[in-house]
């Protein structure tokens, strides 16, 4: 038979609120999400969106229903110039199994963007650069120029 202490902190422990995790503060949000596309820190696709949701304005929601993408409420620096859109990709919802998170730098030259990534010469127009396991990019999208990367494309 249980004591009278032992049913007592059963009994506490089952009445507690379960209380989820505190949202990240925006200066964590901030670093993850450039390590992120970066390819510096892998994120779930997950977590990535938890963290661009801490740098939003109070009450907005993403782009559109095309667009998973998130507006931010100032500019995030990524490679030193500012982004204010970033969106991320769930590899397990297409058929590539590939997660992949971007950084809209507007109409910032590509050559320059490649030049901070430290992108060796375009290949076919494109910029990449091998990280580890990943790919990072380059490219235009829409008269943008983006920075992505690609997570766990070769296996070590």
């Amino acid at each position: 038979m249980f004591s009278l202490a032992r049913r007592c902190l059963a009994l506490t422990c089952l009445a507690a609120p379960a209380f989820a995790a505190a949202p990240p503060s925006a200066e964590v949000a901030r670093t993850q999400l450039v390590e992120a596309i970066t390819c510096q820190r892998h994120l779930t696709p997950e977590q990535f969106d938890a963290m661009a949701k801490v740098l939003m304005p109070a009450g907005a929601k993403t782009r559109d229903e095309y667009d998973d993408g998130y507006t931010l409420a100032s500019p995030l620096l990524v490679l030193g110039l500012p982004v204010t859109h970033v969106t991320s990709y769930d590899g397990s919802s297409g058929e590539d199994g590939v997660d992949s998170y971007t950084a809209y730098f507007g109409s910032a030259e590509i050559s320059k963007v490649a030049a901070l990534a430290k992108m060796p010469p375009p290949v076919a127009g494109g910029y990449r650069r091998e990280v580890g396991r990943h790919d990072l990019s380059v490219d235009r999208v829409d008269g943008q120029t983006v920075l992505y990367c690609s997570y766990d494309l070769r296996s070590h």
